[in-house]
């Protein structure tokens, strides 16, 4: 579930650096981050992010303070090919 609504999200929303985009991805992401029942593919989620919505990745980066809980999640990284296909083993 957590997988398919991330594809939800990246899917609709836009590769821009307006205020409403960069709350939507900061909203969803604090809500990944509040998970407790499971481990979200939180590596993967912010690798895909990165390289689908380069535009809105940096913006939401630059809007986040170093202080807050989302900051190490713009410094997680990986490589692309495996993050999909271990996004892809969750809704399979």
């Amino acid at each position: 579930m957590i997988v398919r609504d991330f594809y939800e999200l990246i899917e609709t929303i836009p590769n821009r650096d307006d205020q409403e985009t960069i709350q939507k991805l900061l909203r969803y992401l604090q809500g990944l981050l509040r998970i407790k029942q499971v481990i979200p593919p939180t590596v993967e989620i912010m690798t895909i992010v990165k390289q689908n919505k380069p535009i809105l990745f940096h913006a939401a980066r630059r809007a986040v303070m170093s202080s807050s809980n989302l900051s190490m999640l713009f410094q997680l990284d990986m490589d692309v090919d495996l993050a999909k296909e271990r996004l892809r083993q969750y809704i399979a």
